[in-house]
């Protein structure tokens, strides 16, 4: 009996056991994607993954290095291949790679100094030091944050629409770093960070550089998550490269980088079970511009093994869909409860927020915080400035981890024009030396023609809009005295040093509004001939001035060279208090030089109005109109008239550049210019331009002058134009034209390389 019990209840036990297994379905093999390292070639990945959506192949796992990480972790997030094809079309690369800002984003009182060196050091207690790598990345990270905004909310990689990872590898311990959590947008940053090419990104106590230093294709990770099936992209490479692969910085750099990795690569690449290499000479890792190309190659790579992949993909989507739980995104606008600010040390935290625009309590979009951190940078007290949000019950923390300025850097620029020759502008720039929010910047012109200018602004009050300025200027440039036929009769040595202190009231990131007391005094003396003068004892004579000014500057271009939009406005009025006379040399041959620095008036007052427009007209040109405008009310001394001729590179404070006349060929008292420049996209980094340009000048009867062929006379006008060639290079723009006008058809040729001192 009790056997027969026995019986019974094993024979309904394996009843049910058989039943059980005949309800399980059979487990769908989970399916990874591995994507390599390789700089521009990694946008190949994106071409692959439009064929993988096509074979109805959809990865469970991803696992990505560097450019990899890029392009798996914004797939992962839930980007499509389509839309992934879109954003990389209308990247901006070369601002992106550039790290620069838009002008437009510079505080107005900054811009004058932004983007004019080659070379910038920071000063430490152990001399120069470089940066860490050519590029510190920050518009990468805008970039990456933007574009991965709306799955901030998702602390752990595995909660993406597609657990994803990526690997950096850490310089202090020597070993690689998964990234499993936290923002994203950091781990793509770090794991493409490319030694000497881009910053290392600190964390915790790592220095985390690009992954492929060791693990360029990351598969064994993507088996670890649980991947049975690995499809690999492998855009870098088994082989050797060859010598003329690596004519380039990046390319050196980018090989040297991953030489580490070369040791698992073959490994990894035997552990996959799908492997698409596509074919991508002559591109190369800096071929960024070439990204519908690259795409294009990794699509037709992966459509030479469409029927092994589509086979693939049937065979797994006869298994029943999994739903997935809905993700829990980021609304396109938040409401910021708290910020935090890493690392500040010496800027105030009224400085930071000032700028920023955004307190606790406001409704902000990733627009809005972007544009707060550009402005932050634009206040060139910060390096870089990356954030993070935390969401804890719909509650939203901001936290801005800073990279503060050196507090003492030194910047050189070398610089040539035909005119004032070649020389290396220096500078030494000491932010916060005696308070917070100070900067003084000391900048020389180290050539035949030297030029000098220092100036010191410190921020006042709450809202840090105002503040003190003091500013100081010298040059010993030349002054040419022209006879007809574009004959010179001579040279003069001119000296010009100014000094003045003051107020500002900084206005958003385009205007700044400032008064101050001045001083200024000009000379000159003998280089070359005049010697019907100088050899009867006039040893030097001038003018010094003394006034007050009140300053008008408007600047929303968006580039200080090549500008594409915005406009810039100066306007400049002056209130003369006392003008005297400067003269040294023998007192019976000062009536030879009397017209020069007699005061026909003491007291005046003047003004000068500059107006510059840049406007696309098209994909591959521009037009840049100007038109200035100054005046007198009164009879003003010979040396505070303005200077008129020259290019827009060598021309100084106060002269006016005029294609078609030589630098500082005619000197005019009140003056209307106007002129249009055409500018033509040859290349992305080669220009022609074409340049006409008109100067009235009615001088108001003051006629001294009028047998002067140097001096613009009562209603003189000239109409000059030209054209020419120019080159965004890496050391500043490189101009070559050719201008005359319509009085004498005689051509002056312009050269400049580099960036101008002012």
């Amino acid at each position: 009996m009790h056997r027969y019990i026995l019986c019974l209840v094993i024979s309904f036990v394996c009843t049910i056991n058989q039943l059980l297994h005949a309800q399980t379905p059979e487990q769908r093999p989970k399916i990874g994607l591995v994507l390599s390292g390789g700089g521009a070639k990694g946008l190949a990945h994106i071409g692959v993954i439009k064929v993988l959506e096509e074979a109805g192949i959809k990865p469970d796992y991803i696992t990505g290095t560097s450019m990899g990480s890029i392009i798996g972790g914004l797939y992962a997030s839930g980007y499509s291949a389509a839309e992934l094809d879109s954003i990389v079309n209308n990247i901006d690369w070369a601002v992106v790679l550039s790290d620069q800002i838009p002008l437009s984003d510079v505080v107005p009182e900054e811009k004058a100094d932004y983007n004019r060196f080659q070379l910038s050091f920071d000063i430490t207690k152990k001399g120069l030091s470089l940066p860490a790598g050519m590029v510190r990345g920050h518009r990468i990270s805008e970039m990456l944050s933007e574009l991965t905004w709306h799955v901030s909310n998702c602390h752990s990689f595995d909660a993406l629409p597609i657990p994803f990872r990526c690997v950096a590898v850490d310089l202090v311990e020597g070993k690689p770093y998964v990234f499993k959590e936290g923002d994203l947008s950091e781990a793509m940053r770090a794991s493409m960070a490319i030694p000497s090419v881009f910053t290392p990104v600190e964390k915790d106590s790592m220095y985390l550089v690009d992954g492929g230093v060791l693990d360029n294709f990351p598969v064994l990770l993507c088996r670890e998550m649980g991947a049975d099936i690995i499809i690999g992209v492998n855009v870098g490479t088994s082989d050797k490269p060859k010598i003329d692969e690596l004519k380039s910085i990046t390319e050196i750099l980018m090989t040297s980088a991953m030489i580490g990795s070369n040791i698992v690569l073959q490994e990894s690449i035997d552990a996959t079970d799908y492997i698409i290499t596509p074919e991508l000479h002559p591109y190369t890792s800096a071929s960024f511009f070439d990204g519908t190309a690259i795409i294009e190659r990794g699509e037709q790579a992966a459509r030479e093994q469409i029927a092994q992949l589509q086979q693939l993909g049937d065979s797994i989507n006869r298994y029943p869909i999994t739903l997935q739980s809905p993700q829990n995104y980021t609304p396109e606008q938040i409401i910021v409860s708290d910020i935090k600010i890493i690392n500040r040390k010496h800027v105030s935290q009224n400085f930071f927020f000032t700028k920023l625009g955004i307190h606790e309590g406001d409704t902000v979009s990733v627009e809005d915080i972007n544009t707060g951190v550009r402005r932050l940078i634009g206040t060139r007290f910060y390096n870089q400035i990356t954030y993070n949000i935390e969401s804890n019950n719909g509650a939203y923390t901001l936290i801005f981890k800073t990279e503060e300025t050196n507090l003492a850097q030194a910047k050189f620029s070398i610089h040539y024009d035909n005119e004032l020759k070649a020389g290396i502008i220096s500078n030494l720039t000491i932010r916060n030396l005696l308070f917070k929010n100070s900067r003084l910047s000391l900048t020389t012109d180290i050539s035949e023609k030297p030029r000098a200018h220092g100036e010191m602004i410190a921020y006042l009050g709450e809202q840090q809009f105002t503040g003190f300025i003091g500013d100081g200027y010298f040059e010993r440039t030349y002054l040419p005295i022209y006879q007809q036929n574009l004959k010179t009769a001579g040279t003069l040595n001119f000296y010009k040093a100014q000094a003045g202190a003051g107020i500002f009231l900084s206005y958003k990131t385009n205007t700044i509004v400032t008064a101050k007391l001045d001083w200024q005094e000009i000379k000159v003396s003998q280089e070359t001939g005049l010697s019907d003068i100088f050899d009867q004892g006039v040893k030097r004579f001038g003018n010094g001035f003394i006034y007050g000014s009140f300053i008008i500057d408007r600047n929303t271009l968006n580039k200080r060279f090549f500008a594409t939009n915005g406009h810039h406005l100066h306007f400049a009025g002056k209130a003369n208090f006392k003008t005297y006379e400067y003269y040294d040399g023998e007192a019976s041959s000062k009536a030879i030089i009397e017209p020069f620095i007699k005061v026909p008036q003491e007291h005046y007052l003047a003004g000068s109005l500059r107006y510059t427009k840049a406007i696309t007209t098209s994909k591959n040109s521009t037009i840049e109109t100007g038109l200035s405008i100054a005046a007198f009310s009164a009879n003003a001394p010979f040396f505070d008239m303005h200077n008129i001729g020259g290019t827009a590179y060598n021309i100084s404070t106060g002269d006016a550049a005029f294609v078609g006349l030589n630098y500082r060929e005619k000197i005019a008292e009140n003056y209307g210019l106007a002129s249009i420049k055409l500018n033509f996209n040859i290349t992305k980094v080669l220009y022609a331009h074409a340049v006409v340009n008109g100067i009235y000048a009615p001088n108001f009867g003051n006629n001294i002058f009028a047998d002067q062929s140097f001096f613009l006379g009562p209603k003189e006008h000239i109409i000059g134009f030209g054209g020419g060639i120019a080159i965004n290079s890496l050391i500043g723009p490189i101009t070559l034209g050719i201008g005359t006008n319509l009085d004498d058809w005689k051509a002056r040729a312009y050269i400049s390389v580099g960036y101008p001192f002012m």
